[in-house]
């Protein structure tokens, strides 16, 4: 999850492109994220899951997160307009959310963890989906360059509210690099 300042950036974009569109699309309402992976899972084994994530992301080293620029996804019944993150950190996305799918528990994961998928291999901030090739033309036009960046330092869990029908933030795992999780560090 972007801080507070590109948050608002994306919620303006959001909020411009409905009203050029004069209706709402897919990922109109959500806030600014970028998906790593999802899953279905029983409420009361969420804790056992909270506690794997939190095992595998804390030792996970902070990292730039910049973003340059608009980009667009042209598949079948998933057209998508989004933020693109530059090279180096779409890598430093990829490379920590491989880290995290190679060393989850596999048996863990099958016994606790239903419809897991990895969204990890090309990494975007949309703001929209489902949108058609017009709308994406049209999206060209209104966005022509962004340039932000922050220092990816958390990984938030997310879980769907059906009243809201948008994703809440229900967790946050520090990203503390390797000497900050689990290791006594001497200072003599």
């Amino acid at each position: 999850m972007p801080p507070p300042p590109i948050a608002e950036h994306v919620r303006g974009f959001k909020q411009d492109y409905r009203n050029v569109i004069g209706k709402s699309y897919g990922s109109a309402n959500a806030d600014g994220h970028i998906s790593l992976d999802g899953f279905d899972a029983a409420e009361a084994d969420y804790p056992l899951i909270l506690a794997e994530y939190t095992r595998l992301v804390s030792p996970l080293t902070p990292f730039q997160l910049n973003f340059s620029g608009f980009a667009d996804f042209d598949r079948a019944n998933f057209s998508a307009f989004y933020i693109k993150p530059t090279e180096e950190a779409s890598n430093a996305i990829r490379e920590r959310a491989q880290a995290i799918m190679k060393a989850f528990d596999k048996k863990f994961k099958k016994q606790y963890m239903q419809k897991w998928a990895d969204e990890s291999k090309n990494p975007h901030m949309s703001i929209g989906r489902r949108l058609t090739r017009e709308w994406i033309a049209l999206a060209y036009t209104i966005f022509t360059d962004y340039e932000a960046g922050f220092l990816c330092d958390s990984f938030a869990i997310r879980k769907y509210n059906e009243k809201r029908r948008q994703y809440d933030v229900i967790d946050i795992i520090q990203l503390q690099g390797p000497n900050g999780v689990g290791e006594q560090i001497s200072l003599f």
